[in-house]
């Protein structure tokens, strides 16, 4: 356990954790409920096979694409509360903030490791209880932005798990009496976390491997007793899947993910429709379109993505890859712009540290880094690494000693590795300015004396500023000049500083400047955020755009288009939530991308693509999108509803 004297006391370490708790937990409680009729293409999707739940047919649940772990919870909300269908999306983020609460706890069971490496540091960057608080204050930024309460996926669910599995490893690399509780542990976050997202099935054997190197000195019972736990949960549906499949796989989101977006295979993002779903007869009208006739689910064409997608094929090119990684290490850079920050403790720690925070982390770090790198091979958002960027951060960040002093060389490369990182492209020039900015400031903290705090601050904040000023990221150029100009005068003042035999007051005082910049960059952010969340909860209020799909699916109903109608959508099919909610059937679409062109047909192309719909089995066609020009209607034929739709009927 922790030593509650470097925590500042037993008393400050609890009020700071019940005050992390009633803060955080408020806040993530009003970002769900600010956001309580916000629903995502996955979210229906989800909401499909919840149906298996609330229906008894489990087999519903069966799916190569989706992973069940998230719908059967929602299924199970759903039962419990018998809700109707206009209260089913703000139960799925009743849901979600349950899911938010069970990260939290599996967060506070990482903390303990955390804390035990904080311990074992001398003079640690999250010593004392500012330490404590700034750990929580980092979850709180990382947990409420990169994963808000707004998206109705299982990212929630599977950091859960993740941040479990973190905590298991960094408790089995030492040796415990709760070896096999942290054991079990782990083979149920991992076994778990695979039903909630099937990467996390390749990313545990990463896991197991890890944690057999770490415990080889011990045996392999720790190992045995996870990896069993591991398997008993996750072979069933391995072997459920491949039988569906006709051949082994765990999922083939992987698959499928690749071939769209690395290889650029009709990526579902492109707003189209699928090329399972393109008929020879519709595309000789309006090439592009699709009709999928009877089939499960609102949105059958996102509901079963690998039936739709099955000639999609992925396959390796190296110029493909190439374009992938360049685009996602650009979101890396963007997203993650303060934490590059890290390169300078790491690089100014002192003599012999360095091999400590590998030696005592590493059991985190291989684990982190593997997720990491296998999205950026692939797709990343923020959602999918926010687990790996905490833990690997808050491990550094423990391991590392509070720099005393900083050498010259090493404290202008810590500086200048994250302003070359950010000055390769000029899409990353907002990091860019960040970055230099930051420096600025830092540069600053050297320079003006501290016997006046409130100068000191003056003369900090007021370099920053004047740094975002006068080097926008709307001038790149003139930012790569800037940037190279506080990397020279930050050199010159980290000399000076051992000319002048202040290394010691240089270390002090720049690290203390960086992170106050940094968490004032983290509060910018995060007040971002919160203006998000206060304009859905205003929005959520008004009774115009309150709940919208129950209205929309009111209004379609007094027009006669009863639940279990099948139509052909005019618009987007993955965003028209109305339907789920309406219980209709999206049996053809003219996808948002050739909208214009279907209003541009001639009457008789227009009902010829309509009748080859109305074969598919839509009695109703539903207009979304109508044409581009505002004084431009449908004809008579399409009546006109509320909120900017029309309908016509089709038989």
């Amino acid at each position: 356990m922790h030593d509650d004297q470097r925590l500042g006391g037993a008393s400050p370490s609890k009020r700071i954790r019940v005050t992390a708790w009633i803060v955080i937990g408020v806040l993530a409680s009003f970002q769900a409920y600010a956001n309580r009729y916000a629903v995502s293409p996955d979210g229906i999707s989800y909401l499909d096979l919840s149906d298996a739940v609330t229906t008894g047919d489990l087999s519903r649940l069966v799916n190569l694409y989706w992973s069940p772990f998230y719908p059967f919870l929602i299924g199970v909300a759903r039962l419990l509360i018998s809700a109707r269908p206009s209260a089913e999306i703000p139960i799925v983020h009743a849901v979600n903030f349950a899911m938010f609460i069970a990260l939290f706890a599996a967060f506070e069971y990482l903390l303990i490791s955390i804390l035990e490496l904080v311990c074992r540091t001398r003079r640690s960057i999250l010593g004392g209880s500012s330490g404590l608080a700034g750990i929580y204050a980092i979850f709180g930024f990382m947990a409420l932005t990169m994963l808000p309460q707004e998206l109705t996926t299982p990212d929630l669910l599977s950091g859960t798990c993740m941040l479990g599995a973190f905590g298991a490893l960094l408790r089995l690399k030492r040796r415990s009496e709760h070896d096999t509780r942290d054991a079990i542990i782990l083979g149920l976050s991992l076994g778990f976390g695979a039903l909630a997202k099937s990467f996390l099935v390749p990313w545990a054997a990463v896991c197991l491997a890890v944690l057999v190197w770490a415990t080889k000195s011990r045996g392999l019972r720790s190992s045995l007793i996870a990896g069993a736990i591991w398997i008993v949960i996750v072979a069933p549906w391995t072997v459920v899947l491949s039988r569906a499949a006709g051949r082994f796989t765990f999922g083939d989101t992987g698959r499928l993910t690749y071939a769209w977006y690395v290889n650029s295979q009709d990526a579902p993002s492109l707003g189209g429709v699928p090329p399972g779903a393109r008929t020879p007869r519709t595309d000789a009208i309006l090439p592009g379109v699709g009709a999928t006739g009877p089939a499960a689910g609102t949105d059958p064409m996102w509901l079963d993505p690998v039936r739709w997608n099955s000639m999609v094929k992925p396959h390796w090119d190296f110029r493909d890859q190439l374009g992938t990684l360049n685009a996602l290490q650009i979101f890396y850079l963007q997203s993650l712009t303060p934490l590059l920050f890290l390169i300078l403790l790491i690089a100014t720690a002192p003599r012999g540290s360095r091999r400590l925070i590998w030696f005592d982390g590493w059991v985190v770090f291989i684990p982190a880094a593997a997720g990491i790198i296998a999205y950026a091979l692939v797709l990343v958002t923020a959602r999918y690494v926010m687990p790996f960027i905490l833990a690997g951060t808050l491990v550094i960040l423990a391991l590392t000693p509070r720099p005393r002093r900083m050498l010259p060389l090493l404290a202008t490369l810590g500086i200048v590795i994250p302003l070359g990182l950010e000055a390769m492209s000029a899409e990353t020039a907002i990091g860019l300015t960040l970055v230099t900015s930051i420096a600025a400031g830092m540069t600053a903290a050297a320079l003006v004396p501290d016997r006046y705090p409130a100068l000191w601050t003056i003369g900090v904040l007021g370099a920053t500023f004047a740094s975002r000023i006068l080097l926008p990221p709307s001038a790149p150029d003139i930012a790569r000049v800037g940037a190279v100009l506080v990397a020279v005068v930050f050199g010159f003042a980290a000399r000076s500083a051992v000319r002048d035999h202040r290394m010691v007051s240089f270390a002090q005082r720049t690290s203390v400047a960086m992170m106050i910049l940094i968490f004032a960059t983290l509060g910018l952010r995060w007040e971002i955020r919160l203006k998000q969340d206060l304009e859905a909860f205003v929005l959520a209020r008004t009774p115009e755009w309150g709940n919208p799909s129950v209205k929309i699916a009111d209004d379609l109903a007094s027009r006669g288009i009863a639940p279990g109608t099948r139509i052909a959508l005019i618009g987007p099919h993955a965003e028209s939530y109305w339907a789920r909610t309406a219980r209709l059937n999206i049996v053809a679409d003219v996808p948002r991308t050739r909208t214009s062109d279907f209003w541009k047909l001639p009457p008789q192309g227009r009902d010829a693509l309509l009748n080859e719909f109305a074969a598919a089995g839509a009695t109703v066609a539903v207009a979304t999108v109508g044409p581009d020009s505002t004084s431009v209607r449908p004809d008579s034929s399409w009546t006109p509803v509320k909120y900017q739709g029309w309908i016509r009927r089709l038989k």
